[in-house]
């Protein structure tokens, strides 16, 4: 039946006014909004319950954004125990039949707070997105939650809302636009911006440098150093500008040890991080953090340190990486080089740990010490290892065995004498400063370093569990100052249950202290205040390639089950002012 073109142009138009409706009457977006973690040394439960309450208020909009009831998302998580992470989040989504879930943390270093929240499409089809706030004090946090609700509507619902407007300000930055390419910014930008943005094909405008936000407790009034404001001096010092801070995204793993240098062979530095079961390397250089490489070393050993330098001499920085099987009580410790295509191990099950020192008149020295099954770590002697071709073997001898072990360990002119000698952590984490052939020149009372790793010793008795021997953290001696003296550089974890006798140690706050030698002993120079978390290493490098050396920290925030799971930590770097 052929149809008049009147009775065509009358059914276009029924059809056009039954199809508008259906448009217009699409579902709204279902929100699964989970609470977000707290990371504090103090309760902040309210601020967890007051964000969820914001963000739920100020992305409801009605025919387009539905959140789905926090007591009804609190529930699906009652079943969900075990998970973490995106995999809780989108299990969490799935089981409420909603299109988005949101999840995030909020870390208070002092006065520093900073907002981590991850937008999760349920189906998969869209790519997570992250987005990051921080400011000074938990008055900030109420603006800065506006700001963040804003870009969640403008990025995932294209809701153009106050906020979305405002996150475009000088403050914070523009609102992150679909990922276009850009122009590199200019040079002198800003880079202590979250890794998170800076992961965005679009670089960010970051804040402006903070002074000190990160730190808590102390003397807020006692002087500052010259390196950094956010180093308290317990020597007279003065000084009137400000340094900045630098602080990662909450990485999901620990973070067991940290180095700085081109292992890659490209001429810039790459950050080299040991989680338990992985080394992975970052890079930081012109406003991006780039991951250039995730090396699995299998789930049968644990690493808990790592150390870089050419060391063989052929121009590409080798990875060390100490290691313990999984039972904590044989080393089977490894050395990863760049081959031009990859990362490959040249060395494979030593029993040595393995430490890089940077000597002030030798230049870089690899250091080891031998773990034989059972003994305790300290029994082998400190050692120089040299390349010999096929494996690095022992050259000559830095320290007799029994008197340290070399993860807690600086070597060098530590007296500033002209002679060297060593510093380094006895088993009950004081300091000792040694000569050579181990005769001890002085020894604190006070303990410091403190680690949640340990070596397994045999039982004590038939039937009883495994005696851990807590490991040392790392030691570094520098000279910041360029005063032509060294500075030893150590951590302080405290609070939690610390090292009280007959418990599992934890520490939930810490400090970066620097010592210097006065002729009687090692005396404090400066010392940040008091950090949430426990530092397990850090490094001074140009770990972000600007051409001036910073102080950066690894810091764990959240234990994790047993040694690596469901875990939280952190990079935090400082400044440091060269005269």
């Amino acid at each position: 039946m052929k149809l008049s073109a009147l009775n065509k142009k009358w059914i276009l138009i029924l059809v056009g006014v039954l199809v508008v409706p259906v448009c217009a009457m699409a579902a709204p977006a279902k929100v699964a909004i989970l609470p977000f973690s707290i990371h504090a040394d103090k309760d902040y439960a309210f601020l967890q319950k007051g964000v969820v309450e914001m963000l739920t208020s100020r992305l409801s909009t009605p025919e387009k954004v539905e959140v789905i009831d926090p007591l009804a998302t609190a529930q699906a998580l009652e079943g969900l125990r075990g998970q973490s992470g995106d995999a809780l989040a989108l299990a969490a989504g799935a089981k409420l039949n909603a299109d988005y879930a949101i999840h995030g943390s909020i870390t208070v270093l002092g006065d520093s707070v900073s907002i981590d929240a991850k937008t999760l499409d349920v189906t998969g089809q869209r790519a997570p997105l992250p987005f990051y706030k921080q400011t000074q004090g938990l008055g900030g946090v109420i603006p800065q939650i506006n700001l963040m609700a804003g870009e969640i509507n403008s990025q995932v619902f294209g809701i153009r809302t106050s906020g979305s407007a405002a996150a475009a300000t000088p403050e914070t930055g523009p609102a992150v636009q679909a990922p276009t390419p850009q122009p590199a910014p200019p040079a002198q930008a800003d880079i202590h911006m979250h890794p998170e943005k800076l992961l965005r094909d679009n670089p960010l405008v970051a804040p402006a440098p903070q002074s000190a936000p990160l730190l808590d407790g102390g003397n807020a009034s006692a002087p500052t150093n010259p390196l950094n404001p956010a180093f308290q001096s317990t020597r007279a010092a003065e000084s009137t500008e400000t340094a900045g801070f630098w602080k990662s995204a909450n990485y999901a793993h620990m973070i067991n040890g940290v180095d700085v240098g081109d292992v890659d062979k490209d001429g810039q530095l790459e950050t080299v991080v040991a989680t338990p079961q992985k080394i992975i390397i970052y890079r930081f250089a012109n406003q991006r953090q780039q991951t250039v490489a995730e090396i699995e070393t299998g789930k049968y050993r644990r690493n808990i340190s790592v150390s870089v330098g050419d060391i063989n001499g052929n121009g590409t920085a080798e990875i060390f990486v100490t290691a313990l099987t999984s039972t904590l009580n044989v080393m089977e410790s490894s050395v990863l080089e760049y081959n031009g295509s990859g990362f490959k191990p040249i060395v494979e099950k030593s029993r040595y740990y393995y430490s890089v020192v940077q000597h002030p008149t030798l230049g870089l020295l690899l250091l080891g010490q031998h773990q034989n099954s059972g003994n305790s770590p300290n029994n082998g002697s400190v050692v120089e290892l040299k390349w010999k071709g096929r494996d690095y073997a022992e050259d000559r001898r830095i320290l007799p065995g029994g008197k340290a072990n070399l993860l807690g360990l600086a070597y060098g002119d530590i007296m500033n004498d002209g002679n060297d000698s060593v510093v380094a952590f006895d088993p009950s984490d004081h300091l000792r400063v040694m000569t050579t052939n181990g005769k001890i020149e002085w020894k604190d009372e006070e303990a410091y370093g403190g680690t949640t790793l340990y070596f397994a010793m045999p039982s004590a008795a038939a039937g009883d569990s495994e005696t851990p021997f807590y490991l040392p953290v790392r030691i570094r001696a520098a000279d910041l100052n360029k005063d032509g003296k060294f500075e030893v550089l150590v951590s302080r974890n405290t609070g939690g249950t610390g090292r009280k006798l007959g418990v599992r140690r934890s520490f939930s706050k810490s400090t970066l202290e620097a010592l210097s030698w006065d002729g009687l002993g090692l005396t404090p120079l400066w010392k940040t205040r008091e950090l949430a978390g426990r530092i397990q290493d850090f490094v001074v490098a140009d770990y972000d390639n600007d051409g001036a050396e910073e102080l950066l920290a690894a810091v764990i925030s959240k234990e994790g089950a047993i040694i690596f799971t469901d875990a939280q930590s952190s990079l935090i770097a400082f400044e440091l002012k060269q005269p």
